[in-house]
């Protein structure tokens, strides 16, 4: 249709109404221009973002786990890093707070420690509760006993001043569960700093870094003694190791160890005659005999010597190898004695000796009683 029949068909309009029509029009026109406006600017601060990223990229920022660096004229950013407590007794637990003391994770790191965390929830909670619920659960457990009394705990944090704070707190949360119960525990405890070497030695035995850490101090004291064998040792037998040898330095022990041989008898049994394989072998087989003496009866009676009073002895057998007569002697009628015979690079009781045969350990027996420590 041309133009002019369509004006024909709509009549006139009054300029008024022309004017009222383009006023509208440009008033619209304005909102719409407005919103575009406020688009655009959001763009455009997009864009800056998106233009400082690749300017930072492009001048090579560096972001690592707990720092983050900004190059050119950006400063450095310090981000909060966790600290990590780690519990060692054969069950390995580790467990990281934040900087507000809060458990934010814990990680069983080998399979004797999934029933000790079973049923324990612990992220939230004050790290005192949580050291407090899961060396309660060792206890319940029976990895910690009378006659297994040690633990280790580790702590490494972001700086030295939060790693004895931490320590300290965690120290004393075990301490005060040590006066609620009827036997004494041996702490040992110690701050460490981790990194990638220990982590995948932890990795690979299935302990903490913090047992990592005790064994390498160790043996950097004492070069006869190899990491691949004191790793296959738990903490109580660590323990008495460094009763016999000596703490590491760094390391500090709160209580005395069980099932050691007192320091009076030492020179009497030899034992600093052994090497380093045999004396780890001595103290392994003397802690299997209060754990199958345990077996028979409860371990208050054995620990407290309630029933029982003991005698060690270094002998001989008849073709002249070295060994140990060990006696748990009866102090009454109702409990029958036992005893053991250990041989030399031995680490477990095999030759376990009831009433019957017991004979055959007295006659080694010659010298003065040892009591159990």
């Amino acid at each position: 249709m041309k133009s002019d029949d369509l004006l024909r068909h709509l009549g006139s309009v009054k300029d008024e109404y022309i004017e009222e029509i383009m006023t509208e029009s440009v008033r619209s026109a304005r909102r719409r221009s407005g919103k575009r406006s406020i688009v655009a600017s959001i763009a455009a601060s997009l864009a800056i973002v998106i233009l400082g990223m690749a300017v930072m990229a492009a001048d090579g920022a560096n972001v690592e786990k707990d720092e983050m660096t900004l190059t050119s004229s950006v400063q450095s950013i310090q981000m909060a890093r966790n600290s990590v407590i780690m519990i060692d007794v054969n069950p390995s637990i580790r467990i990281e707070v934040n900087d507000r003391d809060t458990v934010v994770a814990v990680e069983g790191l080998n399979d004797d420690s999934k029933p000790v965390l079973e049923g324990l929830e612990l992220k939230g909670k004050d790290y005192k509760t949580a050291v407090s619920e899961i060396v309660t659960s060792l206890q319940e457990k029976e990895y910690i006993t009378n006659l297994k009394n040690s633990i280790l705990i580790s702590v490494a944090a972001p700086n030295d001043d939060m790693s004895k704070e931490i320590l300290s707190g965690a120290v004393e949360t075990v301490e005060s569960i040590d006066k609620a119960i009827d036997y004494g525990l041996s702490i040992l405890s110690q701050i460490v700093s981790l990194d990638d070497a220990a982590e995948a030695t932890a990795e690979k035995y299935g302990i903490s870094e913090g047992r990592v850490d005790i064994i390498n101090k160790f043996v950097a004291e004492h070069s006869d003694y190899s990491f691949d064998k004191l790793v296959e040792n738990n903490i109580q037998l660590l323990n008495q190791l460094f009763e016999y040898v000596g703490l590491p330095e760094g390391v500090e022990r709160i209580g005395a160890v069980a099932g050691v041989v007192p320091s009076e008898y030492e020179e009497k049994l030899n034992l600093g005659e052994l090497n380093c394989d045999e004396l780890i072998s001595f103290t392994s087989a003397i802690s299997d005999f209060y754990d199958k003496l345990s077996e028979y009866y409860s371990p208050g009676d054995v620990a407290k010597r309630i029933g029982y009073e003991f005698s060690i002895a270094e002998s001989s057998s008849e073709d002249g190898k070295k060994l140990w007569a060990v006696l748990a002697e009866s102090l009454t009628k109702n409990i029958g004695n036992h005893g053991a015979i250990i041989s030399i690079g031995q680490s477990t009781v095999t030759d376990w000796i009831n009433q019957s045969e017991i004979g055959r350990v007295i006659k080694h027996i010659a010298t003065a009683i040892i009591p159990a420590a």
